[in-house]
C-alpha cells in the first residue's frame, strides 16, 4: 500500500464553479499547484480519491476544484475533509526537516534502553506532542529539543531527553 501524507485541509466552497478553499498544513502552496490527484481523507475515515481539475489563487486564497465535483452543492461533501497525497507530491522536505507521520512508531530511547513507542501525534499549545505508549499508557511528550533529540530515521528512534515525562 502506498504511503500517502496529509498535506492540506478542504474548507468551504468559494464562488458558484465548485471551488473550494484549500489550506497547507505547511504554509506553502507551490506543491499544490502540480497536484494531479490527490485523496480526500473524511473525519468518519472514509477516503474518496480525487482527480483536480483546475487550481487557482485569488488574493489570499487558494482554490481547488475537482472533477465530478462541479457546483458549490456537490463540492460542499468534500468540505471538512483532510487532502492526502503520495510521498513524491508533498512538499519537498529541507535539510533537518522531516515529516510528521515519520515519527509514527519511532522506539523512544532513554539512557541507551527502550522505555515507549510514538503511537501519535497531536497539536499542542507550543509544539506537537508524540503520543509515547509505555506499558499500555500514553503519555505526551512534547517534541522540543528541550525534552527529546532529533529523530534518528536509519535507526527508527528518537532519544527522550528527561525521563520524568514518562514517569522513570
Amino acid at each position: 500500500m502506498e504511503e500517502l501524507l496529509s498535506t492540506a485541509t478542504i474548507g468551504k466552497t468559494h464562488g458558484v464553479e465548485g471551488f473550494l478553499r484549500i489550506y497547507s498544513l505547511s504554509g506553502e502552496y507551490a506543491h499544490l499547484k502540480k497536484l494531479k490527484s490527490a485523496v480526500a481523507s473524511f473525519p468518519d475515515g472514509k477516503e474518496k480519491l480525487l482527480a483536480v481539475s483546475e487550481v487557482r489563487s485569488k488574493g489570499d486564497l487558494f482554490l481547488m476544484k475537482f472533477s465530478g465535483y462541479e457546483t458549490p452543492e456537490s463540492a460542499r461533501l468534500l468540505s471538512g475533509a483532510v487532502l492526502k497525497v503520495k510521498r513524491e507530491d508533498a512538499r519537498k522536505l529541507r535539510k533537518g526537516e522531516y515529516y510528521v507521520a515519520d515519527l509514527y512508531g519511532l522506539s523512544v530511547i532513554y539512557n541507551g534502553e527502550k522505555v515507549g513507542t510514538v503511537k501519535d501525534v497531536s497539536e499542542g499549545a507550543q509544539a506537537m506532542l508524540l503520543q509515547v505508549e509505555r506499558d499500555g499508557r500514553i503519555f505526551l511528550v512534547p517534541n522540543l529539543p528541550v525534552f527529546v533529540s532529533h529523530p534518528d530515521f536509519n535507526k527508527g528512534e528518537i532519544e527522550l531527553l528527561m525521563g520524568d515525562l514518562l514517569e522513570l
